[in-house]
């Protein structure tokens, strides 16, 4: 019987093999299903490497999705006030931050219509400053990047990067759900070549952290002094 040059119906040639759509589309199916390996970028180091140290102790961790505003603005009205003021202010070995009181929602005006006398813990006072030296040199770098105007931008805190013990949620559902307390936020880093700071508040206390970056990797340094707001 004549037999056709023709391939069969149902097999493929050389040609049609090398692009085949099913092997085209593989490998993106493949990276869809790894979660995303992008490496992070410098400020999503920096803040998980915040998070990090706020994790430590096995604290419950829970904040907002995104960071906002200038972590050192608080700073820099810090450092407009009297000098007595100014001089209490230190350096010191970073700790993770957490609020002595949690102050329920309502409080302030429930005590205002009962005429109740509503205190806030304040910061223990600590006396581990570090050393002169130290200090001039984070003061100054602080100074310089808290008085340029730098471009910051909002991190996203995705719990794919996220560090063990952090949940981050849409701000409104941190409003409104009754499970996370304290709630913390994060300020948007503000770094130089090497030098990176990061403010974060919950439950009306605050501090800055100060970040170096060893390696290739952003650490966290120091802790300024806390304080209510």
């Amino acid at each position: 019987m004549p037999t056709s040059n023709r391939p069969h119906p149902y097999r493929r040639t050389g040609w049609q093999r090398c692009f085949d759509p099913a092997l085209l589309v593989l490998p993106i199916l493949l990276a869809a299903c790894s979660g995303g390996t992008r490496p992070l970028g410098e400020d999503e180091q920096i803040t998980r490497s915040v998070l990090e140290l706020l994790a430590s102790k096995g604290n419950r961790i829970c904040l907002d999705d995104q960071t906002r505003e200038n972590a050192l603005s608080t700073y820099r009205e810090m450092m407009l006030a009297p000098r007595a003021s100014r001089e209490q202010l230190r350096w010191y070995p970073p700790l993770p931050l957490w609020p002595g009181t949690q102050v329920q929602a309502g409080a302030f005006r429930k005590a205002e219509l009962g005429s109740a006398d509503l205190k806030i813990a304040e910061p223990e006072p600590r006396t581990d400053a570090l050393d002169g030296l130290q200090q001039m040199a984070l003061d100054s770098a602080a100074r310089s990047l808290a008085s340029q105007k730098i471009d910051m931008e909002s991190v996203a805190i995705r719990a794919a990067w996220a560090p063990r013990g952090v949940t981050t949620r849409w701000w409104p559902l941190n409003r409104i759900r009754k499970d996370c307390k304290p709630l913390f936020e994060l300020s948007n880093p503000v770094r130089g070549r090497d030098i990176a700071f990061v403010t974060v508040r919950a439950e009306h206390w605050g501090t800055l952290y100060a970040l170096r970056k060893q390696d290739g990797k952003w650490v966290p340094q120091a802790e300024w002094s806390r304080w209510l707001y």
